[in-house]
């Protein structure tokens, strides 16, 4: 294939079209998505390959997928995406007098806790300074809005393989929660032997529970019986309580009555969160990210890039020993969790 070579030939529909084929992985969804038809995507694309000099997707039995050279282009085209957007709010402020509002995405429903001391201190600083919380049902899509620009900021758990800027916030625990008269509230549970148990799914449901059960399980995994799903860890809480099924999740969701009921895990089942931004961010939103981390430095972020000790985690339950002095040999399992 010749190159029609000169940047000038490319267009951003091109750009958007090629983003959103490779993030849906089929034309079908990809036209529902931009509200065009499927061959004007495909007539868009193969202008594009023309340009460029080599092809971007391949089609296999699965749907579309990007080649090498794809993969390689597409983080300039999401770059490319996300500064025009930028470049178009920019103008519009800047006409209007106002600031622009930057966008924090999270994996919550509300601002983790963490947060709190570095917004304030952002605020503080920078009279007229808007911030907007953008809450994602699961990490990926909160990757992918940060990648694309559409948020400015990601607060959620490590991104696995990102080339943008990413601070530790802190280390969260996880921790069960059941019903009352259930037998585990008697002290702690290890998750290799809940697996004839029902749970409440959330955040990709059954199939990201079943992803944090084997890492926690160190790979043995069992398929969870998702009785209920809902959208967040928030909302596991109290069917949890209720006894419709168990639920995992962080103790930072829980209010101060449900920590002192939860019940620990052995070994611990930890969580690195971060904040991050795309590659080459505007300057507010590096800055915003830097006081963010500043901000949770003295009392919550974890001073090391894994997720070796649970830093800023409440080491202990009301009326309980700290988890870890309970039992020798109870450690810390890191979660690798992209969707929850």
């Amino acid at each position: 294939m010749e190159p029609n070579h000169g940047a000038g030939n490319l267009s951003l529909r091109q750009l958007e079209y090629l983003v959103t084929v490779a993030r849906e992985g089929r034309l079908t969804r990809a036209a529902e998505k931009l509200h065009v038809t499927e061959p004007t995507i495909s007539q868009q694309l193969r202008a594009l390959e023309r340009t460029i000099g080599t092809p971007l997707l391949e089609r296999h039995p699965d749907g579309v997928r990007p080649t090498g050279p794809g993969e390689a282009f597409l983080p300039y085209a999401r770059s490319a995406l996300r500064c025009a957007h930028e470049a178009a709010t920019a103008a519009r402020a800047a006409a209007s007098g106002t600031c622009r509002t930057l966008r924090i995405g999270t994996v919550r429903a509300g601002l983790p806790g963490v947060l709190l001391p570095g917004v304030r201190q952002w605020v503080a600083s920078r009279p007229g300074t808007s911030l907007a919380l953008r809450p994602f049902g699961d990490s990926r899509s909160l990757q992918e809005s940060v990648a694309a620009g559409t948020v400015d900021l990601g607060v959620g758990p490590r991104p696995v393989g990102w080339t943008g800027t990413i601070h530790t916030l802190c280390t969260e625990e996880y921790v069960l929660v059941c019903a009352d008269d259930d037998p585990l509230r008697e002290g702690e549970a290890r998750l290799e032997d809940l697996a004839d148990r029902r749970w409440i799914g959330y955040g990709g449901v059954g199939r990201s529970l079943g992803d944090v059960l084997a890492d926690a399980c160190g790979g043995r995994r069992f398929r969870p019986r998702v009785a209920l799903e809902v959208a967040q860890a928030e909302a596991a809480v109290a069917p949890a309580a209720q006894g419709v099924g168990l639920a995992l999740v962080p103790r930072d969701v829980l209010d101060a009555e449900q920590r002192r009921s939860a019940v620990p895990l052995v070994p611990r089942l930890l969580r690195e969160i971060t904040v991050y931004t795309a590659p080459h961010p505007p300057a507010d939103a590096a800055a915003c990210s830097e006081a963010l981390a500043a901000g949770a430095l003295p009392s919550h972020a974890s001073q090391h890039s894994g997720v070796p000790e649970a830093a800023g985690v409440d080491r202990g339950v009301e009326g309980r020993a700290p988890v870890g002095q309970r039992r020798k040999g109870s450690t810390a399992t890191a979660v690798n969790s992209r969707e929850m």
